[in-house]
C-alpha cells in the first residue's frame, strides 16, 4: 500500500490559499513546538482497519484507511477567541472542500468525512481535528 500522506498534504496546498505551513506531524506537542503561522495544516494517519478476506488460499481486503487533519489558528484579534474560532471554521470548511470526494490515488476511493472536534484553545491557539477516510484492497493474488 502506498503512503498517500504527501500527497494529502499536496492536494490541501494546491486547493487552500494562505497556509502558512501545511506538513505532517507526529503529535500535538510536534506541531506546537517552535514556530506556528497564523493559519497551518497538519496531516497525520490516523487510522486502519480491514474488513475480513474474502478468499480462500489468497488474501483479498478491504481497508479502510483515515487521516487526521488538524487546523491551527492563532487568535490576534480578541480576549475570548471568538475570532479565531470563526477563521477556524472557514479553514475547516475549505479543508472539507478539498477533500471530499477527492481520489488521492487510482487504488484508493475518495475520501469522506469521518468527524471532526475541538482539540485545544489554549495558548492564543485554536487548534480543530478533522478527520478523512478512504478505502482501498490489499491482495495477496
Amino acid at each position: 500500500m502506498i503512503n498517500i500522506r504527501p500527497v494529502l498534504e499536496t492536494r490541501i496546498r494546491g486547493q487552500i490559499a494562505n497556509l502558512g505551513e501545511v506538513a505532517g506531524a507526529s503529535s500535538l506537542a510536534e506541531i506546537l513546538k517552535g514556530r506556528l503561522t497564523h493559519r497551518g495544516v497538519y496531516i497525520y494517519p490516523e487510522r486502519k482497519t480491514a474488513e475480513p478476506n474474502r478468499v480462500i488460499g489468497a488474501v483479498s481486503q478491504r481497508v479502510s484507511v483515515q487521516f487526521g487533519i488538524v487546523s491551527v489558528v492563532r487568535n490576534v484579534r480578541d480576549s475570548r477567541g471568538a475570532d479565531a474560532a470563526d477563521v477556524s471554521a472557514v479553514l475547516q470548511d475549505e479543508i472539507e472542500g478539498a477533500m471530499l470526494g477527492w481520489l488521492p490515488h487510482g487504488n484508493f476511493d475518495g475520501f469522506e468525512f469521518a468527524g471532526g472536534r475541538l482539540v485545544s484553545m489554549l495558548g492564543g491557539y485554536f487548534i480543530w481535528l478533522d478527520s478523512y477516510r478512504t478505502v482501498t484492497h490489499i491482495r495477496s493474488i
